[in-house]
């Protein structure tokens, strides 16, 4: 989802900024041009963030099998929002 995210702000010419805080900074872009009603899946793509954060920097991180099959599924149709958006935005 974030690398889809980086292709998806390459789209509207933005290049995102390799300093503290720019995974926040890419889910923020996304979130301003999105759809509201997509606003759940970036409620998820945050919170997969903070897990991913968990299970690579702390010790007690840990991403269930159950978890995983879902964030592939909200990755999936995350994916297919962006897709057809930029779709969407092409001469």
């Amino acid at each position: 989802m974030l690398k889809a995210s980086l292709g998806f702000m390459f789209s509207h010419a933005v290049r995102a900024r390799s300093q503290p805080g720019h995974h926040i900074a890419i889910i923020e872009f996304v979130r301003a041009r999105f759809d509201k009603k997509h606003a759940a899946l970036i409620i998820v793509f945050d919170r997969l963030r903070r897990m991913r954060n968990l299970a690579l920097y702390d010790d007690t991180g840990f991403v269930s099998r159950h978890d995983a099959e879902q964030a592939l599924e909200a990755a999936r149709e995350y994916l297919g929002v962006l897709r057809k958006d930029i779709a969407d935005r092409k001469p």
